[in-house]
């Protein structure tokens, strides 16, 4: 993720942590982090495989970390509620550091919307 400035690789870093803490076993956050990274990161295809094969560096290594890939989102035990609570106070968070929450957009097509407050706009 060469774009990420210095501040932004941390706050990805601690984002990540919190949600290895909910996880718990290190392989399971190893697993995470590879997948989420894989996610976020450059590749056009978001699919386990392409993930697999660009995180391993190594054609012979890339069947064991699809395997694991697979494991962890299919088998392995894990309170996807816990994470998704941690990810949502992560957001909020985030969200009102600077002011409070005037109103929602819920916008599932991840284009950026920038939402002005009444009092910002001088009405």
């Amino acid at each position: 993720m060469a774009h990420l400035t210095d501040a932004g690789r941390a706050r990805l870093e601690d984002y990540l942590e919190l949600v290895g803490e909910v996880l718990g076993y290190e392989k399971r956050r190893a697993s995470f982090a590879t997948y989420a990274m894989g996610l976020l990161g450059d590749g056009e295809r978001k699919s386990v495989e392409p993930i697999a094969a660009r995180a391993t560096g190594s054609a012979k290594a890339v069947d064991a970390m699809h395997q694991r890939l697979l494991h962890f989102l299919t088998d392995s035990s894990w309170d996807d509620r816990a994470v998704r609570r941690v990810a949502a106070r992560y957001a909020l968070k985030a969200m009102t550091a600077n002011e409070p929450v005037e109103a929602w957009i819920i916008d599932d097509t991840g284009f950026l919307v920038t939402v002005y407050s009444a009092a910002r706009a001088g009405a």
